[in-house]
């Protein structure tokens, strides 16, 4: 017959050692780590080209006139690509604008649809070298024979960017002949 014992039940106290995880053994640890290391720093250090930054040298992109969308005031969708007007700032859609007679309007809209008519049945050609602040290709486009970036600041639908001298001219001109949104008090 077998003796029944009381089983004891010994619980750790504070001096006993630190319970490990089965099947988890300091070196599997250490050779994670290092691979997560080495990965990290690989990424860190690769070339930054495959993660869609734009070369120095820049490229063209070119849309048939069915291909073309304006965004906003400033920027265009071609076929797959989407371009910001170097050295153009327009009003954001829903932005409020004020008219002399105290009435209001979306003056971003406005913008957009200066643009819109600036390109009507135009093939566009735009030369992207550069992104803006917020990482889209920032370039320089045609329209037929217009140069995109001065005619919409020129018609009023846009500011020059601080800094693009040969857009300020423009800009100039629209406001003293108060064209586009330059007819509202608080453009």
């Amino acid at each position: 017959m077998p003796i029944e014992r009381k089983r004891r039940i010994f619980r750790a106290g504070p001096l006993a050692p630190p319970r490990r995880l089965p099947g988890l053994r300091p070196t599997l640890v250490a050779g994670a780590a290092a691979v997560l290391l080495a990965g990290s720093l690989g990424l860190l250090l690769r070339p930054t080209a495959p993660y869609g930054r734009v070369t120095a040298g820049g490229f063209t992109v070119t849309a048939a006139p069915s291909a073309v969308a304006v965004v906003d005031g400033e920027t265009l969708r071609l076929a797959d690509s989407v371009v910001r007007l170097r050295g153009v700032v327009a009003p954001a859609r829903g932005r409020v604008c004020r008219r002399g007679d105290g009435t209001t309007f979306d003056c971003g809209a406005a913008a957009a649809q200066g643009l819109a008519r600036l390109l009507r049945d135009r093939r566009v050609t735009c030369r992207v070298a550069g992104r803006d602040r917020a990482g889209f290709p920032q370039g320089t486009c045609i329209a037929g024979d217009a140069d995109l970036n001065a005619a919409v600041i020129l018609a009023g639908w846009a500011r020059a960017e601080p800094g693009a001298a040969a857009l300020a001219a423009a800009e100039a001109e629209a406001r003293a002949a108060g064209r586009g949104l330059w007819t509202a008090a608080a453009f």
